[in-house]
């Protein structure tokens, strides 16, 4: 029988954060089964961990809609539920991860590569963006999942943004990207970001680990003036749909922390199954 798990990551003070979903699995799942209850489900991501015959921790992760590669949140979420102690090593969909406990929070570390300059930008005008808007090159950079960033001038022309999940959809597919990340630089250590993802049909996300990574990759193509420790406020202005990220790097290194307290909220047994 499945253990379930509901935690919130990604949360601080007056920031809800996202709540995540966490499966633990007596044997390897099929990938249907883990889509129809990451459906019924309805969080915006639910992973699914098993023992391996080796003895390791397997890790998958689905939204709503599709599987995804690779997805901070919902580690973070299974060491927090698995209590593993203070490292916990999962095997993801792209490798090896291992998820650390530390000053009371979870964090994990990621290589992350430089961002690539957007070569057919032509997709600023089939998104209304007028070039005058904008606070630097757009980028294409991410971590398992491969995403256009976009720089903007201000955060009240970030927060002014609305698209249709139409839209959002049609330039991912267009381009093989799985999201559009709008942000502004507030000052050194604080970054304000907006996602716009498939894996929520091309809705906005209150908090994507992934994505606040790849700022740092961003910053490597072109420089923010980022200090080592920075804090990303995601999603928009004056909703409850937010969430904030803490990030550590260095210029020495490649790769980044990403961290977050998780508070794990219920856990029952799973009694949603898949017909068949």
């Amino acid at each position: 029988m499945e253990e379930v798990y509901l935690a919130r990551v990604f949360h601080r003070e007056s920031m809800p954060g996202n709540l995540t979903g966490v499966v633990v699995c007596p044997s390897p799942p099929r990938p249907r089964d883990c889509q129809f209850v990451a459906r019924r489900l309805g969080l915006p991501d639910t992973c699914f961990v098993w023992k391996s015959a080796s003895g390791n921790w397997m890790h998958r992760t689905f939204s709503p809609y599709e599987e995804l590669t690779f997805c901070t949140q919902t580690l973070l979420a299974g060491a927090a539920c698995l209590q593993a102690g203070k490292d916990c090593p999962f095997e993801t969909a792209i490798g090896p991860v291992t998820v650390h406990r530390d000053e009371g929070q979870y964090w994990i570390r990621q290589d992350v590569d430089k961002a690539r300059r957007l070569k057919d930008r032509s997709v600023l005008h089939r998104l209304g963006l007028e070039e005058q808007l904008l606070g630097g090159e757009p980028a294409v950079t991410g971590v398992g999942r491969q995403r256009l960033y976009i720089p903007l001038r201000s955060p009240g022309i970030l927060y002014r943004l609305t698209f249709s999940s139409e839209i959002i959809l049609r330039e991912c597919r267009r381009h093989g990207w799985t999201g559009l990340c709008f942000f502004a630089v507030m000052d050194e250590g604080h970054v304000a970001l907006r996602v716009f993802t498939t894996s929520l049909k091309g809705g906005e996300d209150a908090a994507t680990g992934g994505a606040a990574l790849g700022l740092i990759g961003y910053h490597r193509f072109q420089s923010l003036g980022l200090s080592e420790r920075v804090r990303v406020e995601q999603g928009p202005a004056g909703s409850e749909k937010r969430g904030c990220i803490r990030l550590r790097w260095s210029s020495s290194s490649p790769s980044v922390w990403l961290g977050s307290p998780v508070d794990v909220l219920m856990r029952g047994t799973l009694v949603v199954r898949q017909g068949g």
